[in-house]
């Protein structure tokens, strides 16, 4: 079977799904890139060829159907069985697999490196080697030597941690400059475009990767340096967690935040106790409880606030001791922690 007469095969097989409304399936195959992978011969009556049906789609794409998989995979063949007439060739199988793809690991540079940040690095060190090999810059020059080195390392080993290799093998710029000299780059020109094409590839990875989506809710900054120092570092800690002390860990961070907004907030002049009892520095319930009560005790009592504010503190302290911790408390965690710090940044907004 011809690559046109496939393409032709693959649509009726998205036709007779359509029919039975497996429009599920029917994405599947339009985001997947198909082959007929060939098994055997057989010379048996003229000549048979068998074939598997493969269908290649993104590896997100074959986590999220799951264990839906290899009833995809029976459906479709239904549809082939139903479809395909030709004694010359049978379909043994269908099969549903990932396509090989370079994987950008961006989590484990996150959240100090980005691709904004590589993209940078990698501009920078390209145009120190072009800079060099054009006379713009001396090689004899030491600290340029230097810094470039220096860069070099730093990023080799980023991209060492995002699953690339670096294409460029020079490790300091005598290096490159021996190595123009031995291919017969004489002119400024033919260096420039040596030095454009070794990167190239490397660009084409990083700008065309896909940045997992961080489902965390958004976090939008104070202006209050501390907690949002602290937020950005729970988040941190948050989507590294692997295993319970890390999921204590952010129970930690949550509980720090809530006391240092407590102190931004509370004056102890003004923000009397509710129940009388003389606050601590780091006692955050009281502190946020009088600070609260004081805000909004003209508009109702016992303001619904006061709970949440607490309730967030509880939440804290209580991940931050428990052994058995798991990633859904760590992240209810963060959740209430965040939606308190929104909470008192309204309530300050307009009692200021």
């Amino acid at each position: 079977m011809n690559e046109e007469n496939l393409r032709k095969f693959v649509s009726m097989i998205i036709q007779d799904l359509r029919a039975k409304n497996y429009d599920d399936i029917i994405q599947l195959i339009k985001s997947s890139e198909y082959f007929l992978e060939i098994q055997y011969h057989d010379n048996w009556n003229g000549g048979v060829d068998y074939y598997n049906l493969e269908f290649y789609i993104d590896y997100s794409e074959l986590v999220q159907i799951g264990n839906k998989k290899e009833s995809y995979e029976a459906i479709i063949y239904e549809s082939v069985n139903k479809i395909l007439d030709d004694e010359t060739i049978v379909i043994n199988a269908v099969s549903i697999k990932a396509k090989i793809k370079q994987f950008i690991d961006w989590k484990a540079i996150a959240p100090k490196e980005n691709k904004s940040t590589v993209i940078e690095k990698l501009t920078k060190e390209k145009s120190v080697l072009i800079a060099t090999g054009t006379g713009i810059t001396s090689i004899k020059d030491g600290n340029t030597n230097e810094d470039y080195k220096k860069l070099h390392k730093e990023l080799k080993e980023i991209l060492k941690q995002i699953c690339l290799e670096h294409t460029n093998s020079y490790n300091d710029l005598w290096e490159w400059y021996s190595d123009y000299n031995e291919k017969g780059l004489t002119s400024y020109q033919s260096r420039r475009n040596f030095i454009k094409d070794m990167y190239q590839p490397l660009f084409d990875a990083i700008e065309n990767s896909a940045i997992e989506e961080n489902k965390l809710i958004r976090y939008e900054p104070t202006g209050w340096d501390k907690v949002d120092e602290a937020v950005y570092k729970m988040r941190d800690t948050l989507s590294k967690a692997l295993i319970t002390e890390d999921y204590q860990a952010v129970g930690m961070y949550g509980r720090e935040i809530l006391i240092s907004l407590a102190k931004i907030v509370f004056d102890k002049e003004k923000h009397e106790s509710v129940d009388g009892i003389e606050i601590g520095n780091s006692d955050s319930k009281r502190m946020l409880e009088a600070y609260i009560n004081y805000c909004l005790k003209q508009h109702r009592s016992n303001p619904r606030e006061i709970k949440f504010a607490k309730s967030s503190i509880d939440f804290s302290n209580e991940l931050t001791h428990n052994r058995t911790a798991n990633l859904m408390d760590a992240e209810l965690c963060y959740t209430a922690v965040i939606s308190t710090v929104n909470i008192i940044r309204t309530i300050n907004k307009y009692n200021i």
